[in-house]
C-alpha cells in the first residue's frame, strides 16, 4: 500500500505505523529463526574445531553493523528529537563498543590471554555486560513517550548533546572493560578454560531476563511502528543468541557457540537492513511525490495561463481534467459547477480511463454531491455510489468502476461554485491525494470565477459601447440636423433682409427730403436693424460652417499669425492709443484658417472692450505645459478693458450670449462661441478670467508642433483663403 507522504509519520521507521505486510514479514522472520533454533538446540554441545578467523570476522561485522545503525538512528534523532531514539542509538553504539572490547580481550586472538590486560574471566564478563546492556537500553527506548516526535520540534543545538552521549557511552564501556580486566580477580568465575562453570547459569539467566524485559516493554508499546516490530524481532533473536551460545552449549567453539554468534550477527543486521530498505523505499516515494508535485504545478500554471488568456470556464476545465485524473490516479474525475436555482449539477469536463467529455450539457441532482452545507463550509464529502437513489447517473458511475467518490468544494470569494469529484472502487483517499485535489480545486474556483466575471464585464462593456454608439449617433444626427437647419434658415433669411434694406435705402434716397425728422429717424432705425440682422445671420452661418469643415492641421508660427491678424484689424486700431505686447509664442499645430478666425475674434474683442482705456494695453503670450498627448502650450490674450462679472461666466461662450448691451459695445454674441468651437476641434481647452473695469484674460491650449513651420503665416493664410 502506498504511503501518504503528507503524513509526517510516513518518513521514519520510528513513527511509521506497521502495516499488515510488515507484521507478516516480521512473523515469517521469527518463524524461520525459531525453526533454525529448534533444529540446532539439541546439537548445541557438539564440539567443533576452533576457527581462528571466525571471531575477528564476526566481531568486526557486528561492530560495523551497529555503528552504521547507531549513526542512522542519531540522524533520525537530529530531526525528530525523540529521547527514545537517542536511547536506541546509544544502545547500538554501546553494543558496537562492547563488541570491539570483547574482540580485543578474546584469549588467543591477539594474545594468549587477550589484550587490554584481560584475564581468564574478562571476555565472558564483557559478553554478559554487552548482552545485558543492549536489551536494557532498548527497554528504555520502549518506555519513553514517543508523542514528542515531530518534524517541527523546537530546535535545540544537537551536536554537543550527541557528542556528549557518545563520550558517555565510551566512558561506560571503558569503565566496564576496566572492571572486567583490571578487576577480573574480584568477579565470580564463570569460565574454566573454554568451559562454563555452574555460576555461569545464574549470570546468563540474568542476562536472558533482560531480553524478556525489553520484549515485554516493546510488546506493550502500541500501536507498533515498523521500528518497534523489528526491534521485537531483534530482541527475540538476541535471546536465541544468548540461549545457544551461553545456556544450551557447553563451551567455546561448539555448535551452540558458532550458531549463537551467527544469531548475534543477524540481530545486529536486522534493524540496519530494514533502515536501509525503508530509506530506499522512502527515496522512491519522495521521487514519486516530487513528480506529482511537479505535475500539480504544471496544472496550476496551466490554470494561471488560462486566466491570463481570459479563456472560458469550459476551456479551462477541458485543459485541466485529464492531467488532473492522471495526477490523482483515479478511474474517473469530474469538474462540476452548481446551479442552485435549478438544484442541479452541471459537468464542465469529465475524464475516464478511455474517454474525455468536455463542455456543459450533462446535468444531475445536487444530491449526488453529498451535504451541500458541508461543502459550503469547505468540508470534503465522501459518497458511496451504491447508497444513492437508483438512476442512470448511478448506473454510469458503477459501470465506470466508481463505487466511492469524493467531492472537493470549489469556493471563490466565500461562494460555493462547484466541486471536483473523483473516485474508484475503494474508500482509500490518502491525504496527499486529497491535498493535491484541494489545491487544484481552489485554483479552478478562482479561474472559473474570474472567467465568469470577465464574461459579465465584457457583456456590460459591449452593452455600454452600444449605448454610447447609439447616443453618439443620435447626437451627431441631431447636430447635423441643427447645423443644416441653421444654414438653411440663415440662407433663406438673407434674401428678404437684402430686399428690406434695399427698399429702405431707395426710400431714403428718393423720398428722404419729403420725410420729417421722425420719419427719417425711423427709416434709419429700419436700415440699422436690418444690417444688424444680416450680421447675425452671417455669424450664424460662420458658426454652423465650423461643424462641417474638416480640421487640417499643420505647423504654424504663432507670432506671424498674430501679426497677420493685427494687420487685418488695422482699420479698427486707427485713431486709438493701443500698446500691443507680443511675447515669444513659438509654433503650434493648428488649422490655419480656423486658428486665424479664433485669434481674430479674441483680438477684435480686446480692441473693442478697451475703447475707454487710454492707453489700451493688449498682451498676447504663452506658457508651456505638459500633457499625455505630448508638449503643448497655454496661449492667452489679456487686456485692460471693461472686463466682466465672473458670476455670468457660464453664459460667456454661448451663441448670441452677451454680457454687455449693444448700446455699450456692439456685437452679435457669436464670436466667443466660435473661438470655443475652434479650440475644441483642435483638442484644446478655452477659459477666461476677468473683473469688471479691470480687464479680461482669455486662455486656450494647443499642441506644440514637432516640426518647423514650412511657410510663413501670411503665405499660409493666403493659400487657405485662395
Amino acid at each position: 500500500m502506498a504511503r501518504d507522504l503528507t503524513d509526517e509519520r510516513a518518513f521514519f521507521l520510528s513513527t511509521l505505523p506497521a502495516g499488515r505486510r510488515d507484521h507478516w514479514l516480521a512473523a515469517a522472520t521469527l518463524g524461520v529463526s525459531a525453526a533454525v533454533f529448534l533444529a540446532a538446540a539439541p546439537f548445541a554441545k557438539v564440539p567443533l574445531a576452533p576457527i581462528n578467523a571466525f571471531i575477528p570476522t564476526y566481531q568486526s561485522a557486528v561492530v560495523i553493523n551497529d555503528l552504521i545503525t547507531a549513526g542512522l538512528l542519531f540522524g533520525q534523532y537530529s530531526i525528530l528529537q525523540s529521547r527514545g531514539l537517542l536511547a536506541l542509538a546509544t544502545a547500538y553504539l554501546f553494543a558496537a563498543f562492547m563488541a570491539f572490547a570483547h574482540m580485543l580481550s578474546f584469549p588467543g586472538l591477539f594474545a594468549p590471554t587477550g589484550l587490554l590486560g584481560a584475564g581468564p574471566q574478562s571476555t565472558a564478563w564483557l559478553y554478559m555486560f554487552w548482552h545485558a546492556g543492549f536489551p536494557l537500553l532498548v527497554a528504555v527506548y520502549a518506555v519513553l513517550d514517543r508523542k514528542e516526535a515531530s518534524l517541527r520540534p523546537e530546535r535545540r543545538p544537537l551536536l554537543p548533546l550527541v557528542l556528549g552521549w557518545i563520550v558517555a557511552t565510551l566512558l561506560v564501556v571503558a569503565g566496564l572493560t576496566l572492571l572486567v580486566t583490571a578487576g577480573h580477580a574480584s568477579l565470580p568465575a564463570i569460565m574454566q578454560g573454554n568451559r562454563y562453570t555452574p555460576t555461569m547459569i545464574g549470570v546468563v539467566s540474568t542476562v536472558w531476563a533482560t531480553t524478556l524485559i525489553a520484549l515485554f516493554f516493546l510488546w506493550r508499546r502500541r500501536p507498533h511502528t515498523v521500528l518497534d516490530l523489528w526491534l521485537i524481532v531483534v530482541i527475540c533473536v538476541w535471546g536465541l543468541d544468548v540461549a545457544l551460545s551461553a545456556v544450551l552449549n557447553a563451551a567455546r567453539f561448539d555448535l551452540g557457540f558458532y550458531a549463537g554468534r551467527t544469531y548475534g550477527l543477524l540481530a545486529s543486521g536486522f534493524v540496519l537492513l530494514v533502515l536501509l530498505i525503508e530509506a530506499n523505499a522512502l527515496y522512491a516515494r519522495l521521487v514519486e511525490a516530487h513528480e506529482k508535485r511537479v505535475h500539480s504545478f504544471d496544472i496550476l500554471r496551466g490554470i494561471d495561463r488560462a486566466i491570463a488568456a481570459e479563456e472560458s470556464p469550459d476551456a479551462i476545465a477541458a485543459a485541466v481534467i485529464q492531467p488532473l485524473r492522471e495526477l490523482l490516479d483515479v478511474p474517473r474525475a469530474v469538474i462540476n459547477v452548481f446551479d442552485f436555482a435549478a438544484g442541479e449539477v452541471e459537468w464542465l469536463a469529465a475524464a475516464g480511463r478511455r474517454r474525455i467529455r468536455t463542455g456543459p450539457g450533462v446535468r444531475y441532482s445536487l444530491q449526488l454531491m453529498g451535504d451541500i452545507d458541508a461543502l459550503r463550509r469547505g468540508e470534503s464529502q465522501v459518497v458511496e455510489t451504491e447508497s444513492l437513489p437508483p438512476g442512470p447517473e448511478v448506473d454510469a458511475l458503477l459501470k465506470s468502476g466508481v463505487h466511492v467518490y469524493m467531492a472537493i468544494p470549489m469556493i471563490a470569494g466565500g461562494d460555493l461554485i462547484g466541486a471536483v469529484s473523483f473516485g474508484g472502487e475503494t474508500h482509500n483517499f490518502p491525504a496527499e491525494q486529497v491535498n493535491l485535489a484541494r489545491e487544484v480545486a481552489t485554483q479552478l474556483a478562482i479561474a472559473i470565477s474570474q472567467a465568469r466575471l470577465y464574461t459579465r464585464i465584457k457583456q456590460y462593456s459591449e452593452e455600454l459601447e452600444l449605448r454610447v454608439y447609439l447616443r453618439t449617433s443620435a447626437l451627431e444626427a441631431a447636430n447635423k440636423e441643427l447645423e443644416a437647419f441653421s444654414y438653411s434658415v440663415s440662407h433663406d433669411l438673407r434674401a428678404p433682409l437684402r430686399a428690406v434694406d434695399g427698399y429702405a435705402r431707395m426710400l431714403e434716397e428718393d423720398y428722404g427730403d419729403k420725410l420729417d425728422a421722425e420719419g427719417a429717424r425711423l427709416l434709419r432705425a429700419v436700415r440699422s436693424n436690418g444690417q444688424r440682422m444680416a450680421q447675425l445671420i452671417d455669424d450664424l452661418l460662420s458658426f454652423s460652417r465650423l461643424g462641417r469643415a474638416a480640421v487640417k492641421t499643420q505647423p504654424i508660427e504663432v507670432n506671424a499669425m498674430v501679426e497677420q491678424v493685427l494687420h487685418d484689424l488695422q482699420p479698427d486700431i486707427e485713431g486709438r492709443r493701443i500698446e500691443f505686447v507680443i511675447g515669444r509664442l513659438g509654433s503650434a499645430e493648428a488649422d490655419p484658417a480656423l486658428f486665424k478666425q479664433a485669434l481674430t475674434n479674441l483680438l477684435t474683442n480686446a480692441i473693442k472692450f478697451t475703447r475707454d482705456a487710454d492707453p489700451a494695453v493688449i498682451e498676447v503670450g504663452c506658457e508651456e505645459e505638459s500633457s499625455g498627448s505630448g508638449p503643448s502650450a497655454i496661449f492667452f490674450v489679456k487686456d485692460n478693458g471693461a472686463g466682466f462679472d465672473m458670476k455670468y461666466y457660464q453664459k460667456l461662450f454661448g451663441v448670441f450670449q452677451r454680457l454687455h448691451s449693444s448700446a455699450e459695445f456692439p456685437g452679435t454674441g457669436v464670436g466667443l462661441a466660435i473661438v470655443q468651437r475652434v479650440i475644441n476641434r483642435h483638442g484644446g481647452r478655452v477659459w477666461a478670467e476677468a473683473k469688471p473695469g479691470q480687464g479680461a484674460a482669455f486662455f486656450f491650449t494647443l499642441r506644440r508642433s514637432q516640426e518647423a513651420p514650412r511657410t510663413s503665416a501670411v503665405e499660409t493664410i493666403g493659400a487657405a483663403n485662395g
